[in-house]
């Protein structure tokens, strides 16, 4: 909308419009507007007629403004002698003013009465654009009769290649209600485009009897319990929030009392408005009435993924124009119908992270109209269905994107048997998995992309019957998945960055226990810190080689952690040397036996270490302060001078540390110490250019060795 008239502006012929944006609620102008303004260098002067006066003096200038409106500010006026206006007054006869209709439909039609008729009087010559998702073709009220032609269709299909929606499922899960259709049926013909009936004639409609079968106690209860087993279940696996839809307030609140005693509901709202003279007292206690500015606050809340608030709880409000991208289910208890059941089911198709699809779950059996009002909103040559159902849509693409990532594995196997196998035959699975698809780049990627299309289409089916025994190969998918991506850092999807869709867990099922890597490869745990050539010698020859490299993997890191505290630079070097082989393996530049002998040679590089600190003549500590050191300047002041300079910055540094001498609060403390080894580095004629960094390659690895000073000493 906003591009349009950025485009329309600029157009010489219209000689500079007016556009009037014209909306039929308070809140849907306030929200359009404060868009508008964000686009003002495209749109132009922005302004909002708050009041009636307003809106007649801003329409009598000369124009180039764009005004924002309701649609009721087009009413008669009481005139200066206390009579009220027969009709409108004509505030422009200008031909270059453009009313932009936002929803077109209800409010503009009704041209012998009404809003419609005051905003052709005050605009005679104006022209009509309309924006609807809705388009309506009745009697008396036809949007092409008042808007023209079509112009352009912008339909479900191509919204979803846009990514500027998620595709809706519809699911039935319908309580009963206890009447007969007849009852039903008479009921929901009182529905006029979802408009309610008031006062008495409605208390004594068919509408009042069904909304009391919906709203007893036994089905609230029983809609209750289903509704958040559903909810926990979906929410297991998706992140985001949920609206209920009741036919009435007293509904409302009668759910919200039968659902919030359940164990671990999440945080409820209702959000409705009341009457304190009609009303019970308990609804205004429990804060279930809601002004303007505390609907605004809940629906920050509601709106902000993080907040713990999950539910809301409505009858009329936030169906139409209420936008919450992480809304994904909508549990609807009310009879609905045409363009405002369409309208409602679109709040949960906003684009949120990689939020695969909306979710309505019908408990009152609106499938019927759902259907009609698909038939009809989609009959004008637009591409795609609304709400299609779970059974029939969802649950093809889900069995075909489950054979898609079985066709990228190894054939010949039961990924959903892994249960059963005993954990060292897991281990080598997985292991024949990893090896398999690390093997060529883009089959690994293909993997990614295949196993996040079959989790997000096992969301919609996995409470099927015949679709839930396939939860464990699903899950065997998702951990091949997390392996791969945490033994390839760099190579990590595109969809795993910001995520809404989680993986599966089944708390039902026994955990497989810890494999004791040692146990299992028949070697008693060693102590890693002796490991001599005659343990790595009988390690060569076990059985069951991923595990022998994750046993390796285990002894060499828990090592290197050891020798980090006492010595940064090694530490450094040798988990890099290991990283790096690990790394060639899983992209099968080399092979098992390669892995396992590098391996060694690592282990064999830090035994040498060892000996090379008494070729020195220093103790392991000082080591640690030698190699941070000698990698810049041995060739500028040899190793003999190092290795007696190192032995004296050592002492000086241990003779000025206390205790938590690398907190901020003791800068002081750290001051001296650098204070101590500047001074024995300058005695020692190191060079001006060279001081500074020999300072702080000291303090640095001071700082590894001896933070928990004096524990360390």
């Amino acid at each position: 909308m906003a591009f349009l008239v950025g485009i329309l502006r600029r157009e010489p012929l219209l000689e500079n419009p007016t556009f009037v944006v014209q909306v039929d609620r308070t809140d849907l102008d306030d929200q359009l507007h404060d868009q508008f303004v964000c686009a003002r260098t495209l749109v132009g002067d922005v302004k909002h007629a708050e009041d009636v006066d307003k809106l007649r003096n801003l329409l009598r200038t000369e124009g180039g403004e764009v005004i924002f409106t309701t649609i009721e500010k087009f009413r008669l006026m009481d005139e200066a002698n206390g009579a009220k206006e027969i009709e409108h007054p004509v505030l422009s006869n200008r031909s270059n003013i453009i009313i932009i209709a936002d929803e077109a439909h209800r409010s503009q039609y009704g041209f012998l009465k009404g809003y419609a008729r005051y905003l052709g009087e005050a605009l005679p010559n104006a022209r009509r654009i309309g924006f609807t998702g809705t388009p309506i073709s009745l009697h008396g009220a036809d949007t092409v009769e008042v808007f023209g032609d079509v112009i352009h269709t912008y339909d479900i299909k191509q919204s979803q290649e846009d990514r500027t929606t998620v595709p809706i499922y519809y699911e039935p899960r319908q309580i009963k209600l206890h009447l007969n259709h007849n009852d039903v049926d008479a009921a929901l013909a009182e529905i006029v485009d979802g408009a309610e009936i008031d006062g008495l004639e409605r208390k004594k409609s068919r509408w009042a009897a069904l909304a009391g079968a919906a709203g007893t106690k036994d089905r609230l209860e029983e809609l209750a319990g289903d509704l958040l087993a559903h909810f926990k279940q979906r929410t297991a696996t998706l992140e985001g929030k949920v609206i209920i839809v009741c036919m009435t307030r007293e509904n409302c609140v009668r759910l919200y009392n039968a659902i919030t005693v359940l164990p671990d509901c999440p945080e409820v709202k209702v959000v409705m408005t009341g009457d304190l003279t009609k009303d019970p007292a308990e609804w205004s206690k429990a804060g279930h009435y809601t002004t303007k500015e505390k609907r605004e606050l809940i629906k920050k809340r509601m709106v902000d993924p993080e907040d713990p608030l999950r539910i809301v709880i409505v009858c009329d409000m936030w169906l139409t124009g209420t936008d919450i991208p992480c809304l994904h289910t909508l549990y609807i208890d009310k009879p609905m119908k045409g363009h405002t059941m369409i309208q409602a089911i679109s709040r949960v198709n906003r684009v949120f992270r990689d939020k695969p699809h909306g979710l309505i779950v019908d408990y009152i059996g609106i499938g019927d109209e759902l259907r009609d009002a698909t038939s009809r909103y989609t009959q004008g040559g637009g591409r795609g269905e609304p709400a299609p159902g779970v059974s029939e849509e969802a649950k093809p693409i889900f069995l075909a994107a489950l054979n898609d990532v079985r066709e990228l594995l190894p054939d010949g196997i039961d990924y959903g048997d892994w249960r059963r196998l005993p954990a060292i035959d897991l281990e080598d699975r997985y292991a024949l998995v990893f090896g398999y698809l690390t093997e060529d780049e883009g089959q690994r990627d293909d993997y990614f992309q295949a196993e996040h299309k079959l989790t997000t289409a096992y969301l919609l089916v996995k409470h099927l019957d015949d679709c839930r025994p396939y939860a464990d190969e699903i899950i065997f998918y998702q951990r091949v998945r997390k392996h791969l991506m945490k033994v390839l850092p760099g190579k990590r999807p595109k969809l795993d960055i910001e995520h809404a869709v989680r993986d599966l867990v089944d708390d039902s099922l026994e955990s497989q226990g810890v494999v004791d890597i040692f146990k299992s490869a028949g070697i008693q745990t060693p102590d890693i810190s002796i490991l001599d050539d005659e343990f790595l010698q009988t390690f060569k020859d076990k059985p069951h080689v991923n595990l022998r490299l994750k046993l390796l993997e285990k002894l060499i890191s828990d090592e290197i952690h050891l020798r980090q505290r006492r010595n940064l630079a090694q530490a450094k070097s040798f988990r890099e040397l290991l990283e790096n082989t690990l790394r060639n393996y899983h992209n099968r530049l080399i092979d098992a036996a390669a892995v396992i002998q590098a391996m060694l040679d690592i282990k064999k590089d830090m035994a040498s270490s060892d000996a090379r600190a008494k070729a020195l003549g220093l103790e392991k500590d000082e080591l640690a302060f030698y190699d941070a050191v000698s990698s810049q300047y041995a060739d500028i002041y040899g190793d003999k001078f190092l290795s007696g300079l190192i032995h004296e910055v050592v002492q000086a540094v241990r003779k000025n540390l206390k205790v938590d001498w690398t907190e901020p609060h003791r800068d002081d403390v750290k001051a001296a110490v650098r204070a101590a080894v500047k001074r024995v580095l300058a005695r020692n004629n190191i060079k001006a250019e060279d001081l500074d960094r020999f300072v702080t390659c000291i303090i640095d690895q001071a700082a590894a060795l001896y933070a928990d000073w004096p524990l360390a000493a």
